[in-house]
């Protein structure tokens, strides 16, 4: 048995391979991972084509680059003669649809975690939902804007390690008693991609120069919206934000320590509504409440389960925070916590039967 994994993108950007991989490593199963190398990074794996594609990029490019990426797939494929695929993205399924089901029909896995050009060639993605062996989605959102007669299964984006620590009673991360920090000041954290500027620039000054609040924005900013963010501080002279740029994912534990609240307040537009970030996965490992957006799959975790805040738009955002922690128990949140990540958890044991199956 030998499996070959396809991404849509460099290994760094795709995090959730290693969710398939560990399984193919526990119970023997060897594997090829096949990948876009958009950045040149030259990581390595079994194959890689390499072409420069950024987010920016046009359409025409893009589809351009991922047509030939379909290309050097199915010769790859070929050559190897894999038993089985696992398919990360519906761009690159969508691309070698034909091939899969001609070639592949019931041995293929369709990973699904991001909205892509599937929502304009549906007619071809419903027909790959109905010949693959298993459909895994990473957020229950995405149910809204897939066919409903296919069926799917829960692949969340984060590690089994990770989760099972965070639910075992022997964490190191002990729930917060309170939420207020040293001087009775809380700090709003937006870490990892810095993106949305509007929505970032609404929280930013929201919480400006209050003596109860601070504001951090960490990571790497994308179109710009770091440097505007910077910009817009120094314009208005807000002086209770801090910016830095990239960090070593090793030190992502630390600086989210040093938050009250992870900040994933983002734009109204279908994308953001269905998926869960990797912002909110962070906010319950890490123990700390999420600003979210409302009426999202996100907003609706928020509120069901009374881990963090739902906004509709950051206006009066520093009273709904001290009034969330005011009223904060500890015992109510760890509870509540402990009870969504043990649903995910066993979302993880049906998956894993599935991945097992899928490899004998």
């Amino acid at each position: 048995m030998k499996i070959g994994v396809l991404l849509p993108t460099n290994v760094y950007f795709a995090p959730y391979s290693r969710i398939y991989t560990d399984i193919f490593d526990e119970i023997g199963v060897k594997y090829d991972i096949i990948y876009f190398d958009k950045r040149n990074l030259d990581e390595p794996a079994a194959y890689r084509f390499t072409q420069q594609l950024n987010s920016t990029d046009g359409s025409l490019k893009r589809l351009l680059g991922y047509y030939r990426y379909s290309r050097f797939l199915i010769k790859t494929i070929k050559k190897e003669k894999y038993d089985r695929l696992v398919v990360c993205g519906p761009q690159i399924a969508i691309f070698i649809s034909r091939f899969l089901i001609r070639h592949y029909r019931g041995r293929y896995i369709l990973d699904y975690r991001d909205l892509s050009i599937e929502q304009r060639f549906m007619s071809r993605y419903r027909k790959l939902l109905r010949h693959s062996a298993y459909n895994m989605i990473s957020s229950p959102g995405f149910k809204r804007c897939l066919p409903q007669e296919a069926s799917y299964m829960m692949s969340h984006n984060i590690s089994i390690a990770l989760l099972r620590e965070a639910v075992s009673e022997s964490s190191e991360t002990p729930p917060p008693a309170k939420l207020f920090m040293p001087e009775g000041k809380m700090t709003v954290l937006t870490i990892g991609g810095i993106r949305d500027y509007d929505q970032n620039a609404a929280v930013m000054q929201a919480l400006a120069n209050q003596r109860d609040f601070s504001t951090s924005f960490i990571g790497r900013g994308e179109e710009g919206a770091d440097v505007k963010l910077r910009e817009l501080a120094q314009k208005e002279h807000i002086e209770n934000v801090f910016f830095a740029g990239f960090y070593k994912k090793e030190e992502e534990p630390r600086l989210i320590q040093q938050s009250t609240f992870l900040n994933i307040f983002y734009p109204r537009k279908l994308s953001h509504d269905t998926a869960l970030s990797n912002r909110f996965y962070s906010s319950l490992l890490f123990r700390k409440p999420m600003i979210t957006t409302a009426d999202t799959i996100q907003g609706d975790y928020a509120q069901q389960y009374g881990i963090g805040v739902a906004i509709d738009t950051a206006d009066g955002l520093s009273d709904k925070l001290k009034a969330f922690a005011d009223h904060f128990d500890s015992s109510v949140y760890e509870a509540k916590r402990k009870e969504l990540l043990m649903s995910f958890l066993d979302d993880y044991t049906q998956f894993r039967q599935a991945v097992e199956t899928f490899s004998r």
